[in-house]
């Protein structure tokens, strides 16, 4: 070892370690040479992101880790890590768990949680992330004194929340709240919104990702959250009159976020009630489709841009609004301004799409307009390479440059020649997560699918692989082999119909990263030779059987010749369909 290496204060590859995932550190640091094991093994700010994490990694970590060193925790209950809470319960000892600065449970079970909670230590939190999945209500009251003890930490700045209405709405919220950063993914009433608020006068930013409650309407503005700058609401739902109303209370608000519908916007009565109520707004984004009792044209369009285009938006704020319908729903109007403030996007390839500007500069799709989404909606119809629309044929950049996911529905007769215009919507190379899906596979489009999955070979980041026909598991099944032989080779995750276990062993030699498989299958027989089958070639395997689909966390492979193994661990809901 070089003399320098060893002179070197620890302390400077911890501040390494900082920059540097769990199973880097552990799994290609620790194992170089005892200087190294020793730096692990004392390196005390561990964060735990057990996201999309294999089952064999899971283990050693757990293993390997002092709970003592971990400052940071995330454990998951998905698609990717089924039961990974319960399995995690069984392995650690939660009560070493005492130096936690920031939690994070997603789809939990809530008699988990009451698990959790009561062991490790809540004393030096900043930020509590909690989604609960599976519900019980013999614990509801354990759970909101748990959440009610939690949101009094004194050190605790960030909360989100996705949870049902009736626990967040009977949370005991401490008086003086030191919350900033407040996310609240579930449906919530207006009482417990102005008990929050009343509560909390450090919160600056607050989002609120379901619907506004209706009740808004009729209020009577009593008081004013002067301490609110950041709001966004991304389920909206009520007329612009609730809309103002709810706002009125927030005057000092420097940034507004909205996406919804029903809520009719105009460029001037928006410019009036900002200048007036929201004198210190910087930065309004907003999407917000609105359904017509007939059909619009070019000329609706415009009455409506017209509104945006004074002096107010274009020069003073550089608010750039567009304002389109698609032609095949053209009574469906959107109205955003730009880029799109959207994650999620629905993308017609078969229609043209009619949109005018309040800015000369904005006449087309550009990477600043679509910049913000990674989740794009592609419904494929009867389409082919020769009728595509001319802007896409032509092309330079891609126009959605950053889309992570990508979910086509496949129309039941589609025929296409070619899948080349695709990189100019997308960027392939991109993909995490694709979704083929279809009502209704046949050989008419067969081969569209077949052509789509060879094509995500280039996509090397891809983690997930959905295959699946809403109608019914059988359409697939005279494909099943020729798509098994082609699925890309670096997934993590994969959920296909299967009718044979060839099928699997063909998967499994292919896919050599493959964590979880998720398998519909129909037949109970059929599942269980499945589990069988995982029972004889891998170690300490987890499946669940949910919806007709066994979802597997696929444990340590092992060679045929090797007796000694665990048998696979049945989750206690697996027959719970």
């Amino acid at each position: 070892m070089n003399l320098s290496i060893q002179t070197l204060p620890v302390e400077i590859f911890h501040r390494i370690f900082d920059s540097l995932d769990v199973q880097t550190i552990l799994f290609s640091i620790r194992s170089v040479c005892r200087l190294f094991r020793a730096m692990v093994n004392t390196y005390d700010r561990y964060i735990f992101d057990f996201k999309s994490i294999s089952k064999s990694n899971f283990h050693l970590c757990c293993h390997l880790i002092n709970p003592q060193n971990v400052i940071s925790l995330k454990l998951y209950n998905d698609e990717y890590t089924p039961n990974q809470i319960g399995l995690f319960i069984s392995l650690i000892r939660l009560r070493q768990f005492t130096r936690l600065h920031s939690i994070t449970f997603f789809g939990i079970e809530e008699f988990q949680l009451n698990i959790i909670l009561k062991r490790i230590h809540l004393n030096l939190l900043t930020s509590f992330s909690l989604h609960i999945q599976e519900y019980d209500n013999r614990r509801k009251k354990t759970t909101l004194n748990f959440l009610s003890s939690i949101l009094a930490q004194s050190n605790l700045r960030k909360v989100e929340l996705k949870i049902r209405n009736d626990r967040i709405s009977n949370i005991s919220w401490p008086v003086n709240s030191r919350i900033e950063y407040l996310i609240i993914d579930s449906n919530i009433n207006f009482h417990s919104i102005m008990t929050i608020l009343s509560c909390s006068p450090q919160l600056h930013t607050l989002i609120l990702k379901q619907n506004l409650p209706i009740l808004i309407g009729n209020m009577k503005q009593t008081c004013s959250f002067s301490q609110l700058t950041s709001l966004t609401i991304e389920n909206l739902d009520a007329t612009i009159d609730q809309l103002e109303s709810f706002l009125l209370l927030m005057p000092s608000l420097i940034y507004l976020k909205i996406i919804g519908q029903r809520c009719v916007f105009d460029g001037k009565r928006c410019e009036q009630f900002i200048q007036v109520n929201l004198p210190n707004l910087n930065n309004f984004e907003f999407f917000i489709e609105i359904s017509k009792p007939i059909n619009q044209t070019q000329e609706d369009l415009q009455l409506i841009i017209e509104s945006f285009r004074s002096s107010f938006w274009i020069e003073y704020k550089k608010w750039f609004v567009i304002c389109q319908f698609n032609s095949n729903e053209s009574y469906r109007i959107q109205i955003y301004s730009i880029p799109i403030c959207k994650s999620i996007l629905r993308y017609e390839l078969d229609s043209k799409y009619i949109y005018l500007s309040n800015s000369t500069i904005l006449l087309n799709y550009d990477l600043l307009t679509t910049k913000n989404i990674n989740e794009l909606f592609l419904p494929w119809k009867s389409l082919t390479y020769g009728n595509m629309k001319e802007e896409e044929s032509t092309r330079i950049n891609t126009m959605f440059p950053n889309v992570t996911k990508l979910n086509v529905d496949i129309c039941r007769r589609t025929h296409l020649t070619s899948l080349e215009f695709l990189t100019s919507i997308i960027d392939i190379s991109k993909l995490v997560e694709v979704k083929l899906e279809s009502f209704y596979f046949n050989k008419d489009n067969q081969n569209l699918l077949f052509e789509i999955i060879s094509i995500l070979e280039q996509a090397y980041t891809l983690l997930s692989l959905i295959i699946h026909s809403r109608y019914s598991t059988y359409e697939l099944y005279p494909f099943l082999n020729g798509i098994c032989s082609i699925i890309p080779r670096q997934i993590k995750r994969l959920q296909i119909p299967i009718n044979q276990l060839d099928q699997v062993e063909t998967i499994l030699e292919r896919c050599q990263n493959l964590s979880v498989i998720q398998c519909e299958i129909t037949r109970l027989k059929f599942s269980q030779e499945v589990i069988d089958w995982f029972n004889q070639n891998t170690i300490d395997s987890i499946v669940r059987r949910h919806a007709r689909c066994d979802i597997i966390w696929i444990g340590k492979k092992i060679n045929h010749i090797m007796n000694n193994h665990k048998r696979i661990k049945l989750d206690d809901n697996q027959f719970d369909s």
